[in-house]
């Protein structure tokens, strides 16, 4: 089988201000351990806005969500809380606020892994 990489890239551009909002609203709530809530809140609603075919929090505070059927599971795994941020004056940018500019984005959890779940 062979993919066409230049077509996955473009089709993936075309979620690029909506996968960038949906990161920029995660980032704005404290996530530390034990804390996601929020976290969790704004993971499962993005889930229902994609119409998965099931969204659930289980009762350890996971979200859960399916697309699909068949004999083989994809799943996809990832940590969502954050350690905090420290004295707060030592950022150069408020870290819930963050920033984005035409390479990055920067905020609470975006690289490990708030921005692996996106």
């Amino acid at each position: 089988m062979s993919l066409d990489y230049a077509k996955i890239k473009e089709a993936a551009q075309n979620y690029e201000k909506d996968m960038t909002g949906f990161l920029r609203d995660i980032v704005k709530f404290p996530g530390e351990s034990c804390d996601e809530k929020a976290h969790i809140d704004r993971i499962a609603q993005e889930m229902r806005k994609l119409d998965f075919d099931k969204v659930e929090i289980d009762p350890m505070g996971n979200v859960l969500g399916y697309m699909g059927t068949g004999k083989t599971l994809i799943g996809f795994d990832a940590h969502i809380d954050t350690v905090g941020i420290g004295n707060k004056n030592n950022w150069n940018f408020d870290p819930y606020e963050g920033y984005e500019n035409d390479t990055e984005i920067g905020g609470r959890g975006v690289s490990d892994q708030c921005g692996g779940i996106v």
